[in-house]
């Protein structure tokens, strides 16, 4: 047994005040005569045992009543687990999830309002001079400060679902952090949560012996969902007039099957493809829904489906940008290709330029998407230079060598460009007797195996031999063993390098029907896809298709649903603008950059999917985790249906005597009075 109050044990010397009244009985006594005392002799005597047994009695009451009487001002109590309580003031912070999953229910009505309620417990088992700290997955600065416990509450009201999710271990690092500021020697930390697998790592869970932290785990009623689960987009590129085929994913984490579950997207508002799909429990199954591009510029899409009560995955958001034409720079050397002007000049879709060797400007490589060099007598490494950042960005650069090319120029640049580099020329015909149709370059290409396709003849070409730090793929391969045609990557840009010119004395390749689509095909994926959508826990930066000065206010980037409107942080690296996220924005949906009030470029972001498993730790689950990876000074609550308040209470001040001291003490002297009545009588 403990006591708050020690030092009012000192009052337990009031017992003498009883022991003197009685040891020192000043009452005096009557001379009474009687005229016979023949038989007073024996009642005298058992008066007299009878008149000292009630004086102890009275005496032991009054003795007890003292003692019960002071041992309720020093306020005994028998603590929990043996531990001296502290007393004085206290500093609490409280987590509150208000995730997208604390949205799920059970008899009590929504995780998020239990979790509202416990916290309000919480504060009612401190005092209204305690300092409180509210902190939930929106992790404002404004959280980080001690309030009071009415600010406190005022807090817990404004409390609402988030799309923000936070790892566990996060939440517990800043708690831990901000809890070393508190001057409080009791500082107490709560975690109420649904305790969603997906956000908890036991094995990065932070641990403070300062701080006593409480788990109170809530739990909701056994529901599946259903949930669309991320989307590709099954197209080399965007333009209008293409047949695109998005794959959605669509998962069930349910324990029942569900039938007929109907998929739908729309463009721009319209619905464009329907499908249904069938799910057993636990399955993950791609939808196929196909459509064809009718516009260009920001085409704004989702793809949704129907399910309840969790929403927030029902939708996935994306955004494609169709651009209007695709800048081609065609490098000529001594002689124009007629081959290369059929193809592309006058094409909707490709802006086709011409200039001469001589007249190329450096500066603006980087405004083009695809470049040719076209029988160049000498790449000279000042070429090679210029080119180097047009294709590690992302351009698309094509060699076609030269007969009588200066073989030191040609492969010192192409050593450059990690390409393969010229080898001798062979005045030798060769047939071409494989075509790599598994490559991407030809997706869409072929149709299954293609036996009976024409393959061309080379008259004439040099032997293509990799250098030390060429990686390269081969497109189109001869009898011999040589490559006609490699394809190497660079940075985010592609080189490809035919064995031989262009021209109907080295080869038929140009008459055949595989030449439209292998120079076409390097035009159209010349432009840089980019991703079609964004999460919004995602804080890496995201490459813009364009360039955008930054820093002028110009660029704005404004919701194209709503009227949000924010500046964006735009930076340029490595000769190209990167968007930083900084959790910005809130909210799932298409957005859109403008620049001078001209939208130049969409982009959709979504809630992370992390919040859409329906998995949690159990309180056994967490009482484990705790001792299997010594989580010293935690607990769990173990039934959080009863109020918090009362446990808190019996926890911090253990189990409180003094009201039964003050019952006992009142006993006593009820006893007191009852015996002395007794013996007036």
């Amino acid at each position: 047994m403990h006591f708050v109050n020690p030092l009012f044990l000192i009052g337990l010397v009031a017992v003498a005040i009883p022991i003197l009244v009685h040891l020192f009985n000043f009452r005096r006594y009557k001379k009474v005569y009687f005229s016979n005392v023949e038989q007073l002799q024996q009642l005298q005597s058992e008066t007299k045992r009878q008149s000292r047994l009630r004086e102890l009695l009275i005496l032991a009451a009054r003795i007890l009543a003292v003692v019960f009487l002071v041992l309720a001002f020093a306020q005994p109590y028998i603590p929990v687990n043996k531990q001296v309580i502290h007393r004085g003031g206290s500093a609490v912070s409280v987590y509150i999830d208000n995730s997208f999953s604390m949205g799920n229910t059970n008899s009590d009505g929504t995780l998020l309002e239990m979790g509202k309620r416990k916290a309000r417990e919480i504060a009612r088992a401190y005092k209204p001079s305690d300092r409180f700290q509210l902190v939930t997955n929106d992790m404002t600065g404004s959280q980080y400060r001690w309030v009071s416990r009415d600010e406190f509450l005022l807090l817990v009201d404004e409390v609402d679902l988030s799309p923000s999710s936070r790892m566990l271990e996060d939440v517990l690092t800043r708690q831990y952090d901000f809890m070393a500021s508190a001057t409080s020697a009791d500082r107490e930390l709560y975690v109420v949560s649904d305790f969603q697998e997906s956000g908890v790592r036991w094995d990065h869970m932070p641990s403070d012996t300062l701080v006593h932290t409480t788990f109170v785990p809530l739990e909701a009623n056994q529901i599946g969902n259903i949930y669309i689960d991320s989307l590709s987009m099954n197209a080399p590129v965007y333009r209008r007039g293409s047949t695109v085929q998005a794959d959605v994913w669509v998962t069930n984490t349910g324990t029942e099957a569900v039938e007929k579950v109907p998929v739908r997207l729309f463009l721009n508002d319209k619905e464009r493809a329907l499908a249904s799909v069938d799910l057993q429990p636990g399955e993950r199954q791609a939808v196929p829904l196909h459509f064809t591009i009718d516009a260009t510029g920001v085409v704004q899409g989702r793809v949704e489906t129907a399910d309840y009560p969790i929403t927030f995955d029902d939708q996935l958001f994306f955004c494609l940008n169709i651009s209007d034409q695709t800048e081609v720079l065609c490098i000529n050397g001594a002689t124009d290709n007629t081959f290369l002007h059929r193809l592309f000049d006058g094409d909707s879709v490709v802006h086709y330029r011409v200039v001469a060797e001589r007249g190329v400007d450096f500066n603006s490589l980087t405004d083009y998407h695809f470049i040719i060099l076209n029988e160049l007598p000498a790449f000279t490494t000042g070429l090679a230079q210029a080119l180097l950042p047009f294709v590690e960005k992302g351009g698309t650069l094509l060699v076609i060598p030269a007969e009588q090319a200066q073989m030191d120029a040609y492969n010192q640049s192409l050593a450059l460009l990690h390409a393969p580099q010229l080898g001798r020329w062979i005045k030798q015909s060769a047939k071409a007797s494989q075509v790599n149709t598994s490559s991407t370059h030809y997706s869409y290409v072929f149709d299954g195996r293609n036996d009976q396709m024409e393959l061309p003849t080379v008259q004439q070409h040099y032997k293509l031999q990799s250098g030390g730090n060429t990686l390269r793929e081969s497109l189109i391969s001869m009898a011999n063993g040589d490559d006609y045609l490699t394809l190497s990557s660079l940075g985010n840009g592609k080189v490809f390098l035919f064995a031989a010119p262009l021209r109907q004395e080295y080869t038929d390749f140009v008459q055949q029907a595989l030449f439209v689509p292998t120079l076409y095909n390097m035009a159209l994926y010349s432009r840089p896809l980019g991703k079609v959508y964004h999460t919004l826990d995602g804080l890496e930066p995201i490459a813009l298709t364009a360039r955008y000065n930054t820093g002028d206010g110009l660029t704005k980037m404004r919701a194209l649903d709503t009227t949000q409107e924010m500046i964006p942080d735009l930076r340029v690296m490595a000769d190209r603008t990167y968007l930083i996220p900084h959790n910005d924005i809130l909210l799932a949906g298409p957005y859109g950059l403008f620049n001078e009030g001209r939208l130049v470029e969409g982009l959709a972001f979504n809630y992370s999917r992390n919040e859409s498993q329906m998995e949690f730790f159990s309180k056994g689950d967490i009482a484990s985790a705790m001792k299997d990876y010594q989580l010293g000074n935690n607990e769990v609550v173990r039934n959080a249906d009863k109020p918090l308040d009362n446990l808190i209470r019996q926890r911090n001040e253990g189990t409180p005597l003094w009201r039964w001291c003050i019952v006992l003490s009142l006993l006593f002297l009820l006893a007191e009075i009852l015996l002395i009545r007794l013996m007036k009588r």
